[in-house]
This record gives C-alpha cells, sequence and structure tokens, in this order.
C-alpha cells in the first residue's frame, strides 16, 4: 500500500460502536454538507472541461492546457487510496 506523507491514522473504532439506527449528530450532517460541497465543485469543474469543444483545440497550446486540466482532475481521483 502506498504511503502519503500528509495522512492522518485514524484508530479503529470500537466494536458495537456503529450504531446504524441512531440519528445523525451535527458533525455527522456537518461532513454530509461539505463532501456535498466537494461534489458540486468535482461536477462544475467536470462539466466546463466536457462543454469544451474537442474541434476548438487547433494548437498544441490548446490541446496541452486541456489535457492538463483533465489530467488534474484525474490525478486526484487517482491519488486517493482506492482510485484507479
Amino acid at each position: 500500500m502506498t504511503s502519503f506523507p500528509n495522512a492522518i491514522n485514524v484508530p479503529k473504532t470500537e466494536p458495537g460502536s456503529f450504531n446504524p439506527k441512531r440519528p445523525a449528530g451535527l458533525l455527522l450532517q456537518s461532513q454530509a454538507i461539505h463532501m456535498r460541497e466537494a461534489l458540486i465543485k468535482h461536477l462544475e469543474e467536470l462539466a466546463a472541461l466536457i462543454a469544451v469543444d474537442l474541434k476548438s483545440l487547433k494548437t498544441e497550446a490548446d490541446v496541452s492546457a486541456y489535457v492538463h486540466r483533465a489530467t488534474a482532475i484525474l490525478h486526484r481521483q487517482a491519488a486517493t487510496p482506492g482510485g484507479k
């Protein structure tokens, strides 16, 4: 497994500490909100990239910029554990 220099080790939860029927607390609800905001940002980036008309990429610089943006998005996916 790859080691990440800024990784934070999170201890395993105690057996029985997860209760799927317990109401979610404010912290979990807040985390869900932040995750949604991050996903929306991803969608906006992807939508902008997909909206580019590939026929408009006329020069090597144009294609290079497009590939750079696409690679940056895909690289973030690959850099996460389990990402491929």
